[in-house]
């Protein structure tokens, strides 16, 4: 790793080809304001804690971390601080985004650290990553503010011979399930106006819809992660609990521009949680 914001690292694999970077997405933790409680009858930060010792014990080694948001479900100092020590298990740079649930001032305020970094623009020799956020205050959906579409057309062209992977919580496509897109990224077409114009813009990646997706749009790569508590079923008309266990996704970008990318998940579902709630 170099300098904050650029990390350097490329392994020959048994693929042929040459990783530039290894990419944990995890997204959706909900911390709670105090320890011990629960969410839809999981004990998310525990939850969190088995995702991520998962992650670190397997033989695959992350280069760094993108979190995409709703890292907290009760906003405050309490449950940013716990989010934190947690993450010093992970020992590489954990770039954050906000969601819906988040409050990304108190974020900027108490999250930095030396590893914990918020910021809109790294670069992975070949490769960028662009973090955008995509919040509406005091609002489930999302919207990307004239602001961060300068950002990010910005950046786009700031790097022109670099492949680019963009991160936000919202997701820009539909979930196929309609209760859920209801809260879908508001102005996606101005996002994709932006992003197509660029060639070597190559996946877009994001959270908030509690599931793994992995989609095409054009040449662009949509990929999803599932949350580290509780999972929402698929394609359903309302809200609705999947039994799939929590899980991450892990992206190797490689350096020809292409990338892969997988799933992993919890062996069993967290106990104690409630598949006839209606919301929350």
């Amino acid at each position: 790793m170099s300098s904050a914001g650029q990390i350097e690292s490329t392994d020959v694999l048994s693929n042929g080809k040459t990783a530039v970077a290894r990419v944990l997405h995890i997204s959706d933790f909900h911390f709670l304001e105090e320890p011990g409680q629960t969410l839809l009858g999981v004990e998310t930060e525990m939850s969190f804690a088995a995702v991520l010792e998962r992650a670190t014990q397997a033989p695959w080694r992350p280069d760094l971390a993108l979190l995409t948001g709703d890292l907290v479900q009760d906003p405050c100092v309490s449950s940013y601080e716990r989010l934190k020590r947690r993450l010093g298990a992970l020992d590489v740079p954990c770039y954050c985004l906000p969601g819906n649930h988040d409050d990304s001032r108190l974020m900027e305020e108490l999250l930095p650290t030396e590893t914990i970094r918020i910021q809109p623009q790294i670069t992975l020799n070949q490769w960028q990553i662009i973090c955008l956020d995509s919040t509406i205050r005091d609002k489930p959906g999302g919207r990307l503010s004239d602001k961060q579409l300068r950002l990010l057309e910005t950046a786009l062209a700031s790097s022109p011979n670099r492949y680019t992977l963009i991160a936000l919580h919202h997701h820009p496509i539909s979930s196929g399930s309609s209760w859920m897109d209801t809260m879908v990224l508001e102005n996606a077409d101005a996002f994709f106006a932006i992003v197509q114009k660029f060639p070597r813009a190559r996946a877009v990646v994001f959270g908030h819809v509690h599931q793994a997706m992995d989609e095409m749009r054009g040449p662009l790569r949509l990929l999803a992660a599932p949350s580290t508590c509780f999972q929402f079923k698929p394609r359903s008309p309302d809200f609705a609990v999947d039994r799939l266990p929590p899980g991450y996704r892990w992206i190797e970008l490689y350096s020809d521009g292409t990338l892969d990318t997988g799933v992993e998940r919890l062996a069993e579902i967290p106990a104690g949680l409630e598949f006839t709630t209606k919301g929350y």
